[in-house]
């Protein structure tokens, strides 16, 4: 095959796979997006398979993530400054799918015909887990969330985690890659038939699973109400001092709509306060406005404690305005919340002006309300399994994620940042309720049926009636057990490494 031709392929398989994430939502092509990549690798050197998964890489990142660029212009940096920033973070994350390519063409080349695409699952699948757990990344670059649109076919990641639909998809593509490439054979391998025949077929039990797990769902029963409050604050005033108290008028606006029944449950987004809060201390704003309605809030701040140290917080009041708990976010924002390598700061002195955000620990006080024991999440920490899974372990049956996306406007950011959040409701089987500043605000319940949703770009509340019991008292399969499948692609790749190896 002809070096350009290799690099087209690999360009469409970036570009294919970026189009099935939120906002276009294109989530058919998933199931063949990857194949042309693979089969432009087959029989190629290792070298050469690792530029090409790097440009294919690059392709996805650069497109599905094109609001890295819009952020910056949105924040008057230079369009220069901007391009490097989008590129340089798409050629990082890129790297990921470089050395997954090469990895697989090194130890998948010598297996039989009918492992080989399985092989490829399994290579994919590792590299997908290495780079959640241990890097700092982005959301929407996880094969599961290309089938975004279709509930079926995410349950059965209650079963077996994040990475269970991913592998799936992985394998159907690499058996058409390689039935694709065997046709082009004199003589057709039975093997490859009977590879894509096991990996349809697996995709087929999937989708059986997530209709029977839908039928059983059960809508109805009793129920509680939650307010989450979305007002629409430009970014960009957020923090000027000049805007604080119209800030504060949007809030107290919100919350004296009337209403049909007494809320549970009221949740602010994330930094709503636009000042600094003590730690330790309920703000003054929100406790007067938990005694007078007599209910719960969770409220997000940014936190200063006597050093100095400065947190973003989910704020515990309850119905008398006490605090009651306090939650510091665990996964911070690269080069937003904290810079890496803060050293450089003084060798690049726009890095020492960035960050300041102390992480929290790993494990934390769950809140106790009147939905039951939940777990907050801020933001960018929706983008990683493990935190609502290690929670929902802990007894957590609510998970409420407070956001502020009002960075990135109308891009496609925000609607990754939301779905995400579904796959996360599933996994565990609890629910998942979501209050951002911009929206996309919801409720959504443990078969990641979304129960209300505010739109992007309104000023609203959002009153939702979540359900009162608790669906699955034992929580999720994956919740109890852990991301069995991924650590067992992990144990599978390192084997198929040795093996390889040893050849």
């Amino acid at each position: 095959m002809p070096r350009r031709l290799a690099a087209g392929l690999a360009l469409a398989s970036g570009v294919l796979l970026a189009l099935c994430l939120p906002r276009p939502g294109l989530c058919f092509l998933g199931w063949i997006g990857l194949a042309p990549l693979l089969y432009a690798v087959t029989r190629r050197p290792r070298r050469e398979a690792f530029w090409l998964g790097l440009l294919a890489g690059f392709a996805f990142h650069g497109v599905a993530f094109y609001w890295i660029y819009s952020t910056c212009r949105f924040a008057r940096v230079p369009a220069p400054a901007a391009i490097l920033a989008w590129s340089a973070l798409a050629g990082f994350e890129a790297l990921a799918w470089g050395l997954s390519v090469w990895f697989g063409r090194w130890a998948c080349e010598d297996l039989p015909a009918p492992w080989r695409a399985l092989g490829w699952a399994v290579v994919w699948t590792a590299g997908a887990v290495i780079w959640e757990r241990w890097t700092p990344r982005l959301p929407g670059d996880l094969l599961e969330y290309t089938q975004w649109r279709f509930l079926s076919l995410i349950q059965i990641a209650s079963l077996a985690g994040p990475h269970a639909l991913g592998f799936i998809v992985a394998f159907v593509n690499a058996a058409l890659a390689e039935a694709w490439d065997r046709s082009q054979a004199i003589r057709a391998d039975a093997g490859e038939a009977s590879g894509l025949a096991l990996a349809l077929g697996l995709a087929l039990a999937s989708w059986g699973y997530g209709l029977v797990s839908l039928a059983a769902r059960r809508s109805g029963g009793p129920s509680a109400r939650v307010e989450l409050l979305q007002p629409n604050i430009d970014q960009y005033q957020k923090w000027s001092p000049a805007y604080s108290g119209d800030i504060l008028k949007v809030f107290d606006a919100l919350l004296s709509l009337p209403r049909t029944k007494p809320p549970a449950l009221i949740v602010w987004p994330e930094s709503a306060l636009p000042r600094l809060a003590a730690e330790g201390e309920a703000p003054a704003e929100a406790a007067a406005w938990s005694r007078r309605l007599g209910a719960f809030q969770i409220v997000g701040a940014v936190t200063e404690d006597g050093r100095g140290r400065r947190y973003n917080s989910a704020l515990l009041l309850g119905p008398r305005g006490r605090l009651r708990a306090t939650y510091h976010k665990r996964e911070l924002v690269p080069f937003g919340e904290y810079v890496p390598f803060h050293w450089l700061g003084r060798f690049i002195g726009i890095l020492d002006q960035l960050g300041g955000i102390q992480a929290g620990s790993a494990r934390q006080p769950l809140f106790e309300t009147p939905l039951g024991l939940a777990a907050a999440s801020i933001c960018y920490e929706a983008a990683f399994p493990r935190w609502a899974r290690l929670d929902a372990s802990r007894g957590a049956r609510v998970i409420v994620n407070i956001t502020n996306d009002g960075w990135y406007k109308r891009t496609w950011g925000p609607y990754q940042d939301f779905y995400e959040n579904v796959f996360r409701a599933v996994e565990n089987r609890v629910v998942v309720i979501r209050s951002g500043n911009t929206g996309v605000s919801a409720a959504i319940d443990p078969w990641g049926v979304v129960l209300a949703e505010e739109p992007l770009g309104r000023r609203a509340r959002l009153d939702a009636d979540v359900p009162a019991r608790d669906a699955f008292p034992a929580g999720s399969f994956y919740a109890r057990h852990g991301d069995w499948l991924g650590w067992l692609s992990l144990a599978l790749a390192a084997a198929l490494a040795a093996a390889a190896a040893r050849r």
